[in-house]
């Protein structure tokens, strides 16, 4: 019989109550080992193949990390369940019984050829195996085997006793309940997930939809959908470094609506909006695709002009100075105005240290073209 603290309690199997097969195969080893002293154990578990998988394993005489090095060979261990294996945890399987082997080196029934190469490689020694098969008392079907190492006293290994045998026993029965549970609900939530696979795709899309058009946000001015300077800030030190490291000219130019209070004060803040919005519809229009047009504040816009030398960029300046001067906006049916911009170019050079030093001189090209009296294209010379 057991000694009081050996007592099985149906509530010692509440601590198997998880959802996770891993994690409660690692408690199921960790309740054997303590209860009867031993130093290893190993559970097998058959697969739809009919061969017993190797599913986890624990040694007290190993580090966490060595462990987790066995782990991963063993992953891929299975024994193929037949009638005349020399496997001792095939055997119990077949048999559907416990077998106690007290020492490993001194049986002649069951091949331990791995357990001794484990041994070597290791510096280990294997001396006393406990298995027990895990059958489902419902089906009457056996699902694995729990196998036991090393019964340890004191620090020296001894043989499993007779109430180690009836305990794990008895305990397997709770055991087995445990895992069939566990992989039950673990069929339950696979088919629940698959349920869920197409909301959660679509949910997906849609917060990747949603996080685009945050970065979007965050990236273009409201107003005109152009490029903010925020993002004129990201990039400008990339282009100058790749512009500087290729030799490949890039062009800033910068421009200002001529006059744009006054458009305001005369007309309104709703008309202003509309006016700034006809610029970047324009630049829509004429820029290249490869080029970069943003919206630098207020009535003030930049664009970038990689891989481009300043006397092209200075005529699709031109070009752009000359259709807004063209573009009609209208106020109402009486009234109507065009607008004017004055732009300044400058180009990148190999000694320009960084964007605000570029910014600087293509500030100064645009106030030659203010003071010059607005409405023109200037190059800083």
């Amino acid at each position: 019989m057991f000694e009081n603290d050996k007592l099985i309690a149906i509530e010692d199997f509440k601590i198997f109550e998880v959802d996770d097969l891993n994690t409660l195969l690692h408690k199921i080893l960790n309740y054997s080992k303590k209860i009867t002293n031993a130093e290893a154990g190993t559970i097998y578990l058959k697969d739809e193949n009919n061969n017993l998988r190797f599913s986890i394993f624990q040694n007290d005489a190993f580090s966490y990390e060595k462990i987790y090095d066995f782990q991963l060979p063993l992953k891929n261990m299975k024994l193929e369940i037949k009638e005349d294996s020399p496997a001792l945890a095939v055997a119990c399987f077949n048999k559907s019984k416990l077998i106690c082997v007290d020492d490993i080196y001194e049986d002649s029934i069951y091949d331990f050829t791995k357990s001794k190469e484990f041994d070597i490689i290791n510096s280990y020694k294997t001396k006393s195996i406990l298995c027990v098969p895990l059958i489902n008392h419902n089906s009457n079907k056996t699902i694995g085997v729990l196998q036991l190492i090393n019964k340890n006293i004191n620090g020296k290994k001894v043989i499993f006793t007779k109430e180690d045998k009836e305990f794990i026993s008895l305990s397997s029965y709770f055991i087995t309940l445990s895992i069939i549970s566990t992989q039950d609900s673990i069929e339950q939530l696979k088919l629940h997930n698959l349920e869920l696979e197409g909301k959660v795709k679509q949910r997906t899309k849609e917060l990747e939809d949603t996080q685009k058009e945050l970065i979007i946000q965050v990236n273009h001015d409201s107003l005109t959908k152009l490029y903010n300077r925020r993002y004129f800030n990201e990039i400008i030190k990339n282009l100058m470094k790749i512009s500087q490291r290729d030799k490949k000219p890039l062009v800033i130019a910068m421009l200002d609506i001529d006059d744009f209070k006054k458009v305001n004060d005369t007309y309104g803040h709703g008309i202003g909006d509309i006016a700034i919005k006809r610029i970047a519809e324009v630049f829509n229009k004429t820029i290249r695709t490869s080029d970069i047009s943003i919206r630098f504040g207020g009535e003030e816009f930049i664009i970038i002009f990689p891989d481009t030398n300043i006397t092209n960029c200075q005529k699709i300046c031109e070009k752009l100075r000359v259709k807004i001067e063209e573009s009609i906006i209208k106020v109402n049916d009486k009234k109507e105005f065009s607008l004017t911009v004055s732009i300044g170019l400058s180009q990148i050079e190999i000694d320009d240290l960084n964007e605000d030093q570029a910014l600087y001189k293509v500030d100064k090209a645009l106030y030659k073209s203010k003071k010059q009296g607005k409405n023109q294209v200037n190059i800083l010379t």
